[in-house]
């Protein structure tokens, strides 16, 4: 978090949602074809061979559109998936890991916990309602302890980035959750992000050290106004105060960022998606990409807000070539002025 002399507060939301249903978030089954045309449109396959219920697409095949999967249309990838590597954040070696998207992990008992961890920052249907429940927050301010920074790698903030350190209590495990980060300063310097598909199985917990409740980390996100300026005035798009952003990452079931991965949405953002450069540091679009960078990044701007909207990501099949898979898919609420982030992470233990 690049600090300066500016005080930073936050305010660290988290939220569950309450009637998003497993079937508006399952995945699709389609042994499909691989011929690239709109007279003949490419599925994506879906290994569980489970069925993407509840929703249906506003799109059509297009020439830059033309693979079809759970209810979207995305371009069709030019390169089989692969890991990032050499990241300082979701990095990964060796081959892409696909082993959820058969097999998703079980579902455990939700037991609560205590959340803590770090703010950072970053650059950023007719699927069924989305209701949304606080459960609690936090606010973050100047005396909080810094994160340690390597100061090698963003030039964001050369002289070391402070991350601001946040704790909610009593917070379900085995849940799919959202983290909302806001601006507490009242000044507008930070935007209001809503990150979801978060989720903390009970196998991921810690106990301290002289026991107590079990606990779970996340470096959560705080995202600068200025940035997102730096973002849609790349594009050539102003933001409209009534709709919102997203922003978003491919990972593999292992959660190392994907490369190689397109995108498709069921409402569409104005002008197209876009994808990120490689530059970890200080990522911005790249209006000649086609599919995601190493780091896995893509985004959109102006989604109509208060509209559930299904975001799924395809890529080839690193062990198959011309072998097109589904890789994630979930449901995500655009909000007035704000951005929605999300990370797709395999199949999730509730998507059936």
């Amino acid at each position: 978090m690049k600090m300066g002399g500016n005080v930073f507060l936050a305010s660290v939301g988290l939220i569950t949602i309450a009637a998003c249903s497993s079937g508006s978030n399952s995945l699709k089954a389609d042994a499909g074809t691989t011929t690239g045309s709109c007279a003949n449109p490419p599925k994506a396959e879906d290994p569980g061979l489970k069925a993407c219920t509840g929703c249906t697409s506003s799109g059509t095949c297009t020439s830059e559109a033309p693979l079809d999967a759970c209810c979207t249309w995305a371009g069709q990838p030019n390169a089989p998936l692969a890991r990032g590597s050499n990241l300082h954040r979701y990095s990964g070696s060796g081959a892409v890991d696909l082993s959820c998207l058969a097999s998703p992990p079980a579902m455990g008992t939700s037991k609560t916990a205590t959340l803590s961890g770090y703010v950072k920052e970053t650059n950023p249907n007719t699927d069924g309602a989305i209701d949304a429940m606080p459960l609690g927050t936090y606010t973050t301010a100047m005396t909080d302890p810094a994160y340690p920074q390597d100061t090698t790698w963003s030039s964001k903030c050369p002289s070391g980035c402070q991350f601001r350190q946040y704790t909610i209590h009593n917070v379900p495990t085995e849940t799919a959750l959202v983290i909302k980060t806001s601006d507490a300063t009242g000044t507008g310097k930070w935007a209001t992000v809503y990150d979801y598909n978060i989720f903390f199985s009970n196998s991921s917990l810690m106990t301290p050290d002289g026991g107590g409740a079990a606990e779970a980390t996340y470096l959560a996100t705080a995202a600068e106004a200025t940035d997102l300026g730096v973002v849609t005035g790349t594009v050539g798009i102003s933001p409209q105060a009534a709709d919102g952003m997203l922003a978003g990452e491919v990972h593999d079931c292992g959660d190392v960022r994907l490369s190689g991965a397109t995108v498709g949405v069921t409402v569409p953002p104005q002008g197209r998606l876009f994808y990120f450069t490689s530059d970890e540091g200080n990522p911005i679009p790249d209006q000649q990409a086609h599919v995601t960078s190493e780091l896995g990044l893509f985004g959109g701007v102006n989604f109509p807000a208060g509209k559930p909207v299904r975001v799924t990501a395809m890529g080839e099949d690193p062990a198959s070539a011309g072998k097109f898979l589904l890789v994630g898919t979930y449901v995500v609420q655009v909000y007035p002025g704000a951005v929605t982030a999300l990370a797709l992470r395999g199949r999730r233990p509730w998507q059936l």
